[in-house]
């Protein structure tokens, strides 16, 4: 059984980053990640079945610096629209992970 990729290594190939000069920045965006998702779901940490997640957001963050706080961004003639959360694509999967947890509804801020 092979290792999974780190998510600084999955972010850096995903993003043609060659170098170390980012690294910081991607694993502060994890941290941050990690802590959110943690709370979404009332756990001390990121449960093994939600770290497909992590690596998703992290990477939608990296590629979104520089415009944080827009809800779109256009230039050129190239529009972008960005969801209200990060999470917002994987409400059903958290919601599904809750359900199996006897936990309740997700609220998504």
């Amino acid at each position: 059984m092979t290792d999974k990729p780190s998510v600084l290594d999955t972010v850096k190939t995903l993003a043609g980053i060659k170098d170390n000069l980012q690294d910081d920045v991607i694993q502060t965006l994890e941290l941050m990640t990690r802590d959110q998702l943690a709370m979404m779901v009332d756990e001390q940490s990121v449960p093994d079945k939600l770290e497909p997640i992590v690596k998703n957001v992290v990477l939608a963050r990296f590629n979104r610096l520089g415009n944080e706080g827009y809800s779109s961004y256009s230039q050129e003639g190239e529009s972008i629209r960005y969801p209200s959360s990060d999470f917002d694509e994987y409400s059903s999967t958290i919601s599904r992970y809750m359900a199996e947890q006897n936990r309740g509804k997700i609220i998504m801020w």
